[in-house]
């Protein structure tokens, strides 16, 4: 089944396919799901049944950054339907979208609430984090107006050094905490920084941090509610952390870091396509593209991709990427303009006009994805997904299963 930011008929798709520039990503929800369901299972749940103490650890999605370039609200929807009970972004806006969307599931805004949106955050029901009296004051003053109890999760700097409550500083922030009213802690959490290497040391430092901040909360009689740590390398690679609750984002898109000691298999859900435009002849001599980049050597066949920079086809990959067409490859020629690049089918006879051409993806024998890209670029695959634009239409894939 296919859909267009929603499911619907693949002869509707095809329909609206023919109307529009043939550019497009596809997200398999259900690699999605399954990605999800491998992570889930890796948190140390307790036996159906089992005396616990404390909460059960739980997977919360990060969506942020529009899922990441997949898109939040489809992916929400998935990942609720497959059992996520929560989800992380960053924005207090990006939460709100989701509430009004229907998303029912609890929100974390792990950047809390920026000056002044405190009201929308308690309005839309959002899981605020809380990281100085300050904003601790804010949060108090907003729901004493609301005239309702907001819990809150405090964010803790281990070593990230952007926002959090400074680690070996909690026992202060937690004076604060007990002399407020109507706000209570929900939970903590804090950020790896480097666990994706394989020198550990300093993961074991920030997980030493973190234990002595909450510590310093159990001093002053607060107790922390739920546990939070492990981004995606955590969750895969320090498994003392795998009895909390898990924040997993680029893992859960089919990209885990330090993908040769990933512990569990995990595929990539999006695909950027597009077909062939417009195929013609060059001779030997002519240039393609801005400034000359490219002068052909000998005549050439080759095709326009109606695809560029201002889709996220980045400008950087000139001379460095292929793309695949029919499950061979062909190399992009020149630069890279802003809604177009051409190709090199010399060695692809029996391609024609409407072929589908994978930009970022994998077929049967190729692969071109989002790690391939990112070590073109010298960047990450994260800034690759998200750097997809909102003018590309993102279509679900989803079977019934």
């Amino acid at each position: 089944m296919v859909a267009h930011n929603s499911i619907i008929a693949p002869s509707r798709w095809d329909a609206r396919l023919a109307k529009a520039r043939p550019t497009w990503t596809e997200v398999n929800l259900n690699a999605l799901v399954e990605n999800y369901r491998a992570l889930d299972a890796l948190l140390l749940h307790p036996a159906p049944g089992a005396v616990q103490s404390g909460l059960r650890p739980r997977l919360i999605p990060v969506i942020k950054a529009n899922a990441y370039g997949h898109g939040a609200i489809p992916v929400a929807k998935a990942l609720a339907s497959a059992g996520a009970t929560a989800f992380a972004v960053a924005l207090v806006e990006e939460g709100v979208a989701l509430r009004q969307a229907g998303i029912k599931q609890e929100i974390i805004v792990l950047q809390g609430a920026w000056p002044g949106q405190e009201h929308e955050l308690i309005h839309h029901n959002l899981t605020a984090t809380v990281y100085s009296a300050e904003g601790l004051s804010r949060l108090q003053h907003s729901a004493l107006r609301a005239q309702r109890v907001v819990s809150f999760h405090i964010k803790v700097d281990t070593g990230m050094a952007r926002l959090g409550v400074r680690w070996d500083k909690m026992g202060e922030f937690a004076d604060a905490i007990a002399a407020a009213k109507h706000i209570t802690v929900a939970g903590i959490f804090s950020h790896l920084a480097s666990a994706d290497e394989e020198d550990i040391s300093f993961t074991d430092e920030q997980i030493l941090r973190f234990e002595q901040s909450l510590a310093l909360l159990s001093r002053s009689g607060i107790q922390p509610g739920e546990i939070h740590f492990a981004n995606s390398a955590g969750l895969l690679y320090a498994g003392g952390l795998r009895q909390f609750s898990a924040r997993p984002g680029i893992a859960l898109y089919g990209y885990p870091p330090a993908p040769a000691r990933c512990v569990v298999r995990l595929a990539p859900a999006l695909t950027l396509k597009t077909r062939l435009g417009r195929i013609h002849q060059i001779q030997a001599g002519d240039s393609v593209g801005y400034n000359r980049r490219f002068i052909a050597t000998q005549d050439m066949r080759v095709a326009t991709l109606p695809v560029g920079y201002a889709d996220g086809y980045r400008r950087d990959l000139a001379g460095l990427a292929k793309v695949i067409i029919n499950d061979r490859w062909a190399r992009v020629l020149g630069t890279i303009s802003m809604d177009s690049i051409v190709v090199d089918i010399s060695e692809l006879p029996d391609v024609r006009e409407g072929d589908e051409v994978i930009l970022l993806g994998s077929s049967a024998r190729c692969c071109m994805d989002a790690n391939i890209w990112a070590d073109l670029l010298g960047t990450i695959p994260y800034e690759i997904l998200c750097g997809i634009s909102s003018r590309v239409p993102r279509v679900y894939l989803q079977e019934n299963r």
